[in-house]
């Protein structure tokens, strides 16, 4: 009993505060300025935890009873581009940061094929801290204003709320910055079966190109209408997705030159619900899995499960695979088909890791290849597989050519290379007319292979 009590008291204890100091060089600033504390996450957006408003001709302020770590911090005065930020790493003593805020100035115009957008908005991202500011161009498409932290940005432009954002990296500078967006244009339309328009759906556009791949979201408006500017050139993909609804079969299409328009109308329709349990290999249920739903290869929805592995998918009333991923790693299939309703799918345990290289009869890899998998016989489709990149299972090859799996169960594994969705979607029509060019048999524990493929003559 004494010594249950002692941790008790040792857990109940406080951590450790401590205090930051801000101390800002007005440098001939008079007005407020806000100080916003953030706790630094490498790779997330700041989420400001304390804010704090310095008064006119004050230039201290004190941050106490703060947990030893690093931090963001952000100065902003009343303009869009008055931001200045730096990195604060409090130590169990405490800290003081110096902000020395400068006199800049810059000036920015926008433009759509060299015609200015009037009244666009354009919100900036800091490149290294991500920090975010807003600001609004004038009839004439400009802003101009003072600049408290040149460098690069990335600008996201809007021309009105039911305009996905087009993106470019940006430089502020005191130099005037000029953002000419494309004329490459992709409208539609979102309905329901019956025609009647859909608000609110969240539509997005996958624009693959040999380098990268983007993906791009918005919502469309109350009559349905939703808009991508500025797109890159490049194989493009678009879906929407609804609550009640499933998700709508993918358009894609090609997008070169300029100018360049397309329009493409977007079905949902009403799924049905089915039930799925998620179990492990000794039958306990799994929480917090990912179920992910495809019909005939196409994406239709998605769901968690809860703590007793139970979850609810919408389907059409064909034929249907859910592929379930548990936190920790693996993948389960279970096959939907008719009237069926309740799904039981078993995971096995993902005691298997897998490192497959790519490269030419003379070494040279193979980078930014898709590759269509195949699991005992269960086919991932490319629609799934662009799902499975958040879930630590890229099935894209890296600049050494190389996909890594990890957590996955052993089995026979078998492999189909593609370069664009719509290769990887005949391939995905044809899989049952030809045997893989890749297969291999993995066994519990590390697996590493290198293919070698012949030049074309």
């Amino acid at each position: 009993m004494r010594s249950f009590l002692v941790s008790i008291l040792l857990f109940a204890l406080p951590a450790s505060a401590a205090t930051l100091q801000v101390e800002v060089s007005r440098n001939g600033f008079a007005g407020p300025i806000e100080i916003a504390l953030a706790p630094r996450v490498e790779g997330n957006l700041p989420q400001w935890s304390a804010t704090k408003t310095m008064s006119a001709g004050r230039s201290v302020m004190q941050f106490p009873d703060l947990a030893p770590g690093l931090y963001t911090v952000l100065a902003r005065g009343p303009q869009p581009l008055q931001r200045l930020s730096a990195k604060a790493n409090v130590g169990a003593g405490g800290s003081t940061l110096h902000l020395v805020i400068p006199k800049g100035k810059t000036a920015l115009r926008v433009t759509l094929a060299g015609e200015p957008i009037a009244r666009a908005t354009v919100t900036l991202t800091h490149d290294e801290l991500r920090w975010e500011t807003e600001l609004t161009t004038g009839d004439d498409g400009r802003f101009a204003g003072a600049l408290w932290e040149p460098g690069g940005y990335r600008a996201g432009v809007r021309r009105e709320l039911a305009t996905a954002p087009h993106i470019a990296d940006v430089h502020l500078t005191a130099e005037p910055l000029s953002i000419d967006i494309p004329d490459r244009l992709i409208a539609g339309r979102v309905a329901g079966e019956d025609g009647k328009p859909i608000g609110g759906a969240i539509v997005a556009l996958q624009t693959e190109r040999p380098e990268s791949t983007l993906r791009m979201l918005t919502l469309s408006a109350p009559d349905g209408r939703f808009e991508f500017f500025g797109v890159r050139e490049g194989a493009h993909s678009l879906t929407a997705r609804a609550p009640s609804y499933l998700q709508s079969d993918a358009v894609s299409f090609e997008l070169r030159g300029a100018p360049a328009h397309r329009s493409a109308e977007l079905t949902l329709l009403r799924g049905m619900q089915r039930a799925v349990r998620v179990l492990d290999k000794r039958g306990l249920p799994i929480a917090n899995a990912t179920l992910f739903t495809a019909c005939d290869g196409h994406m239709k929805s998605t769901a968690v499960t809860d703590l007793e592995g139970r979850g609810s998918v919408a389907t059409t009333s064909g034929s249907c695979v859910i592929y379930a991923l548990p936190k920790e790693g693996s993948i389960g299939v279970g096959q939907i088909s008719g009237a069926a309703r309740d799904v039981v799918i078993e995971v096995p345990a993902g005691t298997s890791s897998l490192k497959l290289a790519l490269k030419s009869e003379a070494g040279v890899a193979f980078a930014d290849l898709w590759l269509l998998m195949r699991i005992d016989g269960a086919v991932v489709p490319p629609a799934i597989a662009r799902q499975l990149v958040t879930r630590g299972l890229s099935l894209v090859t890296d600049a050494e050519g190389l996909i890594s799996l990890a957590h996955i169960p052993p089995g026979t594994y078998e492999f189909w290379p593609y370069r664009t969705e719509a290769e990887g979607r005949l391939l995905y029509d044809m899989t049952a007319s030809f045997a893989a060019p890749i297969s291999m048999n993995v066994l519990t524990g590390e697996n590493n292979a290198t293919v070698k493929f012949k030049a074309r003559r």
